[in-house]
């Protein structure tokens, strides 16, 4: 057997000449004319099943058993023995199956006389199956599919018209449930979805043409949806092995029937069956059972000859072990003979598991007379291909080019030498460390020398495994693709190197994936640098989309970040140029479920409009800081979440018109859907104002700064607290020390350890807080009534729809509308704003109380946040004996610390309990406090009573971060809500220590007021 590689330069055709190869058996090419041919095949692969196809360059002492293995190796194929390969002529009804030992360039010679090359075609073929094949080939994949896909195609071509209409329903729903297995049982009902198959893939594809001309077009809709809803359940297997059940009882796939004669004097009209289950029988008449000749291992030699009457018929001659005599069958030709003998020899080889033929006969043209050239050992093979260069060399290899999976460019045809054109030299690189993996290996920094620019800061994306020509071109394909754009948001394409190791050259953009750079700066970008990157990246995406390219993969981890205030769309591996269809429809492999469309999930349907869909989610994954969307579900849910209207929630901070541009994005209709040419308009829009407000904000944060007076008498008092939105600022504060959660504005403040902590008791004007208070006082006493309910109304609701919104009073809101768009993640409320969270590093200004100090991890990847830890102010020097508040600050504080040992591993469920203690501990310290209130001095009540409606306001922050920590359960953001919850909770206990001393401060001036002077 002569071995056989891959050519790359015959894999991709111009698109223009693809209708010629349909035709052709053999193709033509400078230099070795007559040494070229296409083989068709079953593998499926992202064309046309008609188009399913090797390219083959062979040698004169190439066999036909050479080309085969080498097919079906490149797919991993298990049961090789049972392929063979069928030559058909295409203008009539002649076939010839060819013998493995049969050398392919004396088949074309001798076939070619009769007829010319473009009218044959070369076909791969399972045709020898092994007793309970079914079962064998769901151990072999490749095989399964090859088969199933040959099958299909033999009912649709031979009897499809004939078949019962309920039975063509059935097998056409159910390859749709096997093409596009991830599809819901319920998609078809939803008429964008049954367009989609019946405009753009075709019905045609699925059904016969007797169905779809005899049935209307309503009608026709409703079978197949009803239909389609019994195989909802099955996967790709089970809809396999279920169309074989359906199928053969009315087309018996696994045997081949002849009609021929036994005997050669006294001759009996038959029909003879050969097949695993029947071995050799006959039947006499339709109506009669088989009557079984002999098994496969019987058989012990074959010989088939022409006859010698005028007829010229076939006899075919097999020697049975035990028989008296030899088997004899009479065919109506020779050819018909031949066929029967290759059937059978092939059966023999496969239960004996030998290699050697057991068809005797003399050497005739097309024959070898010696045996099939013995298997090389792998290290041989080697050995010889690297001293191989082309076919003019040496005759004794087939280069076999597999063309599964493969691409069209929108010029020439394309191969390794396009990509020389880009070539430059090795000796410029200086290859530095490594930044990153890609798909075939690591991307490395280097260094780009040339005497324009001695150092060139460059990425280089290397190849591990480009040994083979195939994988080498698949690599370089993001070069061809990229070199043809030119944009300032697009990564550039400087070069690349196509000798092993082969690398690309890109510029490089320093400061890495956006999905990291986000997460690291979350702190310090404002929202208008988010909006920036994203009117950036529709630049870009509007770019490729005035180039016919759709990008496939537009998410934040294929956004590289150059500059603080430029992003650059970069990995195009997956990128397709549209040519003059609409769309391009992707085979198997890794795609990005949780960022794709649902016509692009449900019918591997790419299309500009189903990148909008992903440009939407990146723009999501912006805006929430890198966080991947749909975390916590699983791939295979996530269609059926869209299909029930559901849609990424809405971001903290985020402007509503720009939520609005996402949910646009996300129409499940690809045709409402706005162009990225509309997306670039209103983002560049939607910025400008941003920038605007962000002007106003400054002005108006200046002024308020002039404004506030420090009157503190040259003491280091502290400062006076930052004004909560719709609120006026105070323009002096005396007797409150801030929480951590109130300190919006570390910079206003002086370092904790610089503070003069003796100041803290003194008094702040109570008429300057009245007002601001008012509405917290109010959401208290919201909050107070919901903490007295039963824990359990707050289950959450892991969907997240906003049909599921919890009221205030716990219960659950049925859903509003049929489409579910998520509630704002932790969006702020006006009478209480978001917190700002410590930067990583950073130096923190938030008072702490040493017991809550325990380390929470944040769900950023290599990011901690941990609080520092500062001494609480000391308490005033009085008698402590029963004094009740003294006692329920101290059990309040204890609530805080065990709520915060025990919230990181509990369960949401035993949140409620471990705030409803807190509350209760906060009650019972306000009940106290009411008491101790008439007894202190009039002009200090209103200043008592402010510390109160301040705690009743930490305890409401406190539970809205609970309920986010429960809505988000079993995402990233649980995690981030659980330390808001700990961070409120300390606010809590901090502005209890407050509430105390603010009471002793009252106790220090009744006692002065009371003694004589």
């Amino acid at each position: 057997m002569a071995a056989a590689y891959l050519d790359p330069n015959l894999n991709h055709t111009p698109s223009s000449s693809t209708k010629t190869h349909l035709s052709s058996g053999m193709e033509r090419s400078p230099g070795a004319m007559e040494r070229v041919l296409k083989v068709f095949h079953y593998f499926e692969s992202n064309s046309e099943p008609t188009t399913w196809a090797s390219i083959i360059r062979h040698g004169d002492a190439t066999d036909v058993w050479g080309i085969i293995q080498k097919i079906v190796d490149s797919h991993k194929v298990k049961n090789v023995a049972c392929y063979g390969l069928r030559l058909s002529h295409l203008q009539s009804e002649e076939v010839h199956w060819l013998h493995p030992d049969m050398g392919v360039s004396n088949v074309r010679e001798k076939f070619e006389l009769s007829h010319a090359p473009e009218e044959w075609k070369y076909e791969l073929r399972i045709r020898y199956l092994p007793k309970g094949f079914l079962n064998q080939f769901t151990e072999d994949k490749p095989t399964l599919n090859f088969f199933y896909q040959q099958v299909k195609n033999d009912y649709m071509v031979e009897i499809a018209d004939q078949v019962d209409q309920e039975i063509a329903l059935k097998l056409g729903c159910l390859e749709i449930r096997r093409s596009y297995w991830e599809m819901r049982g319920n998609a078809l009902d939803k008429k964008s979805n049954y367009e989609v198959l019946e405009k753009d893939v075709g019905l045609k594809r699925f059904f016969p043409k007797s169905l779809l001309d005899s049935v209307k077009a309503k009608n026709l809709r409703k079978m197949i949806q009803q239909t389609f809803r019994q195989y909802a359940n099955l996967n790709r297997e089970e809809s396999i092995l279920k169309f074989f059940e359906i199928l053969s009882p009315v087309y018996r796939f696994d045997k081949e029937c002849f009609k021929c004669a036994l005997g050669s004097s006294w001759i009996i009209s038959v029909e003879l069956a050969i097949g695993p289950e029947e071995g050799i029988s006959y039947l006499t008449d339709k109506g009669s059972n088989l009557t079984h000749l002999a098994d496969f291992h019987q058989v012990q030699t074959i010989q088939y000859s022409t006859s010698e009457d005028k007829d010229r018929k076939g006899v075919l001659q097999m020697k049975i072990a035990g028989a008296p005599e030899p088997l004899t069958v009479t065919a109506p030709s020779l050819t018909i003979a031949e066929n029967m003998a290759d059937l059978i020899d092939g059966y023999c080889r496969l239960v004996n598991g030998a290699t050697q033929s057991f068809i005797i006969r003399p050497q005739k043209e097309g024959e070898r007379a010696l045996p099939s050239i013995p298997k090389l050992a792998n290290n041989e093979k080697q050995g010889i291909r690297s001293h191989t260069v082309s076919v003019s060399e040496t005759d004794d290899y087939a280069e076999i080019i597999d063309e599964e999976d493969t691409y069209t460019m929108p010029s020439k045809s394309y191969g390794i030498d396009e990509a020389r054109d880009y070539e430059i030299q090795r000796e410029r690189i200086e290859l530095g460390r490594c930044i990153g993996e890609g798909q075939f290996g690591d991307v490395h920094q280097g260094v780009y020398v040339t005497p324009e620019n001695p150092a060139m800061a460059v990425a280089i994306k290397t190849c591990k495994n480009c040994t083979s020509d195939s994988v080498r071109e698949k690599f370089l394909q993001e070069a061809l693709t990229m070199r043809q754009f030119d944009h300032p948001h697009i990564v550039k394409l400087i070069g690349v190197i196509t000798e092993n190791p082969v690398w690309i050259i890109m510029e490089l953009c320093t400061l890495g994936e956006l999905r990291s750079f986000l997460q690291v700066r979350k702190y310090n970008l404002d929202l208008a640098s988010l909006i920036l990157y994203a009117y950036q990246l529709s630049t870009a995406l509007a770019y490729l989309e005035s180039k016919r390219f759709v990008h496939r993969d537009i998410a934040a981890r294929n956004v590289l970040v150059s500059s603080t205030d430029c992003v650059k769309l970069g990995d195009f591996g997956l990128s397709r140029y549209m040519e003059d269809s609409t769309y391009y429809k992707a085979s198997k492999g890794k795609l990005p479920i949780k960022w794709m469309a649902p016509e692009s999930i449900n019918f591997r349907r790419f299309t500009s409009a189903s990148d909008v869909w992903m440009f939407g989610v990146c723009m999501w994954e912006i805006l929430m800081h890198g966080i991947k969307p749909f975390q916590g579900v699983k791939n295979n849910d996530v269609i059926g979440r869209i299909e029930n209207g559901e849609r990424l929630p809405m971001p903290p901070n985020c402007p509503p018109t720009l939520y609005s541009l996402m949910t646009k994005c996300w129409a499940y209709d690809p045709s409402r859907r706005p162009r990225f040419t509309e997306l670039k308009a209103q983002l560049n829009t939607i910025l400008e104002e941003e920038k605007l407000q962000q002007e106003e904000r400054m002005r108006m944060e200046s002024r308020r700064q002039v404004t506030v007076s420090w009157d503190s008498g040259g003491s280091d008092e502290a400062p006076p607290k930052p004004s909560r939105p719709g609120y006026p600022s105070p323009r002096s504060s005396e007797g409150f020390y801030p929480s951590p959660q109130h300190m919006v504005q570390p910079n206003h403040y002086q370092d904790s350890g610089s503070l003069d902590l003796r100041g803290m008791g003194q008094v702040l004007p109570a008429h300057l807080m009245e007002e601001r208070l008012i509405r917290q006082q109010q959401e208290m006493e919201e909050d107070q009534r919901w903490l007295e309910k039963e824990e359990r109304f707050l289950k959450p609701d892991v969907r997240l729809s906003r049909g599921s919104i919890d009221r205030e009073d716990g219960s659950l809101q049925g859903p509003a509308s049929n489409q579910h768009i998520y509630q704002p993640v932790g969006k702020p409320d006006h009478s209480a704003p978001p917190k700002k969270p410590p930067r990583p590093g950073a130096p923190s200004h938030l008072g702490s109380l040493a017991s809550l100090n325990s380390p929470v991890d944040s769900y950023n990847e290599g990011v901690k946040i941990q609080p520092q830890e500062i001494s609480p102010p000391p308490t005033a020097n009085l008698d402590r004996s029963n004094d009740k508040v003294y006692e329920n600050v101290t059990g309040l504080v204890k609530a805080v610390i065990e709520m915060s040992s025990r919230i990181q591993p509990a369960p949401p469920e035993e949140y409620v309990p471990m705030v409803k203690e807190v509350g209760l501990a906060l009650r019972t310290l306000l009940a106290t406090v009411d008491e101790t209130i008439p007894v202190l001095p009039t002009s200090t009540h209103r200043e008592i009573e402010m510390a109160q409606k301040l705690l009743n306001s930490d305890l409401a922050e406190l539970i809205n971060k609970m309920k986010l920590a429960q809505q988000y359960v079993m995402t990233s953001l649980q995690q981030e809500y659980k330390k808001q919850m700990l961070t409120a909770a300390h606010a809590l206990a901090v502005d209890a220590k407050n509430l105390l001393d603010v009471i002793d401060q009252a106790r220090l001036k009744s006692i002065g007021q009371s003694r004589p002077h």
